[in-house]
């Protein structure tokens, strides 16, 4: 399965998700509402409004119960896995993909130098997010760059050979 079909199947599923979830909140939006609506009509607003507030409060927390259940009972499974010794690639996936474009001399470097490299991209970081005019000059200069590179992962992408 080649990387195509493995993005377009993790978005897929990604997409279903989340449609799932903006059904079931919207039903239960509109089943609390009509709720209300069945309760405003045989006592107050303000008790039908408490009523159905308080059901809502209810199904979040059986909800909420549900995932700390089912979370700490992965958590358990997790923890029997430890005890097997896990293989370690002395080379690592994403050492593979930055080197063709960084290449050899800036990989080993910033593998010699893991911190001083994290340190530089956590500033370079805040100050692109503080400063608005570096980050516009930033942008108005990689901008060409950072456009050939996506149309050629794209190509690369949708190459069938």
């Amino acid at each position: 399965m080649g990387i195509k079909e493995k993005l377009i199947k993790v978005m897929s599923l990604n997409v279903v998700l989340w449609l799932l979830m903006l059904l079931v909140f919207s039903g239960l939006l509109l089943c609390a509402g009509g709720i209300y609506l069945l309760l405003a009509a045989q006592m107050t607003q303000v008790q039908a409004l408490l009523i159905t507030g308080g059901g809502l409060i209810a199904v979040v927390a059986c909800l909420l119960l549900f995932v700390a259940l089912s979370s700490s009972s992965t958590a358990k499974k997790t923890k029997a896995n430890e005890n097997k010794p896990v293989e370690h690639n002395s080379d690592n996936a994403i050492e593979h993909q930055l080197r063709p474009l960084l290449g050899n001399q800036a990989t080993d470097w910033a593998k010699r130098n893991s911190g001083l490299a994290i340190v530089g991209a956590l500033s370079a970081g805040v100050i692109l997010a503080a400063s608005p005019r570096t980050r516009a000059a930033l942008m108005g200069a990689a901008g060409p760059l950072i456009t050939r590179k996506a149309v050629k992962f794209i190509d690369q992408l949708t190459d069938d050979g």
